[in-house]
């Protein structure tokens, strides 16, 4: 049976997770933990709980006597992150132009670029973000392989950290140039290897352009 203070745990863990994951607490941030009591509204107990299993996944760093601080990125995160999303969806544009396609399964990728471009014309990084998004998840779709998903599924959150971050610092106009349509009609033509390397091309520039960027603002942590 679920103890109140494991649901207190839950919730406090659940809500700083999210918290820290959209960036809302910045790398880097000094926490307290008698702020987190009053702004959670319950005991120490489920609060130092949930920073310990914060701390478990990387997020928080506890140093005692020092106390607590959100985890920078560091350059190791970025490039195991880009590198496990870069051979996967490659793999699934590689699947996803060999097979037959209709219109219908290719119009998702047609209306996420519209996004894309509409949102990059009024510098709305919400939007840009949740289209580019959904352009990659359809393509994972298509690729047939629901483990490919599973795994960048698993990877997500801090996909969109490392993303949203580096959005927020920046301009869409400052990002790399996007390969989206034309991964999309390499996938319409059948050339796989085409599409696998345009894939791997645009998320070879992402990482340049985050790597370069968070060290800007000094949030990379070597």
């Amino acid at each position: 049976m679920t103890t109140l203070r494991e649901t207190s745990t839950d919730s406090v863990y659940q809500q700083l997770r999210t918290k820290i994951l959209s960036n809302e607490l910045r790398p880097g941030m000094q926490l307290l933990e008698r702020d987190l009591v009053s702004l959670f509204g319950v005991s120490r107990t489920p609060v130092r709980e949930a920073l310990v299993r914060l701390q478990k996944e990387n997020l928080l760093q506890i140093v005692p006597r020092h106390g607590i601080r959100v985890r920078q990125v560091s350059l190791a995160d970025i490039e195991e992150i880009n590198q496990v999303q870069t051979s996967l969806e490659a793999t699934a544009a590689g699947i996803a132009a060999t097979a037959t396609l209709r219109a219908k399964e290719l119009a998702p990728f047609d209306q996420a670029c519209n996004a894309m471009e509409r949102a990059r014309e009024k510098n709305d990084l919400a939007a840009w973000s949740a289209a580019d998004e959904a352009f990659y998840v359809h393509l994972l779709k298509l690729g047939g392989n629901p483990r490919l998903t599973q795994i960048v599924n698993e990877c997500w959150d801090q996909i969109r950290r490392v993303r949203d971050l580096t959005l927020r610092l920046t301009a869409l106009a400052e990002l790399p140039a996007a390969q989206h349509r034309a991964i999309v009609e390499a996938i319409r033509a059948g050339d796989g290897a085409t599409a696998e390397r345009l894939c791997r091309d645009y998320r070879a520039s992402c990482l340049q352009f985050e790597i370069e960027t968070l060290r800007r603002f000094r949030i990379l942590d070597v």
